[in-house]
This record gives structure tokens, sequence and C-alpha cells, in this order.
């Protein structure tokens, strides 16, 4: 069986993917996008996560660029979403992970 990260491009890749989910506003903005219904323009997505303009189309951009999001225009507006199934599952794993050891304080301490 081939290594999952086989080559150095593949090895870069995993660390840009792996540098973006690193940032808090990035993970706001994913959450945001996947609890939401349907794309999403920057304004929303901005308000939603509690970010400036500026600072979410910095942050939109780099999730494009990664691969995790996708982004559509409109006319004027581009609308973002997250790639699916992969955005999701990563989130979860995470999200799991990190909540582990916060369920085992919250046994000990019953």
């Amino acid at each position: 069986m081939r290594p999952l990260l086989a080559t150095p491009t593949m090895i870069d890749e995993a660390s840009g993917i792996f540098a973006a989910l690193g940032d808090p506003s990035r993970l706001r903005i994913l959450q945001v996008l996947l609890e939401a219904e349907a794309p999403l323009n920057q304004g929303v997505v901005a308000a939603r996560a509690h970010l400036a303009q500026a600072n979410a189309s910095k942050h939109l951009s780099c999730l494009v660029r990664t691969g995790l999001l996708t982004r559509s225009q409109e006319g004027n507006t581009v609308y973002y979403l997250p790639v699916q199934p992969m955005v999701s599952d990563l989130c979860s794993l995470v999200g799991a992970h990190v909540s582990h050891p916060v369920a085992a304080t919250l046994q000990a301490l019953n």
C-alpha cells in the first residue's frame, strides 16, 4: 500500500491545508459555512464569523487557494461553499479529538 503522503508535492499540499486550518478565524469561517444551508457571500461570512470585511476576504482567499472552499460568482456577488465531504470530515475529526480530553475531564469531575 502506498503511503498517504507519498510525494514531496503531496506533503507540501498537506502542509498548506494544515497551515490554513491553524488559524482560529479560518476555523470560524469554516464553521459558519458548514452550518449554512446554502453558499454565503463574503459580507454574510464576515458578519457571522465576527470578522472585518478585509480580514474575512484575506482568510476566504487562503481557504479557496488551499482547496478547502469553492467560490462561485453570480453577477457582482461571490459565494463561498466548503468542499464536501472533506471539510466536514476534517472538522469532525479534529472536533472529536479536541473534545475527547474535555469529556474525560467532565467524567472525572462527576
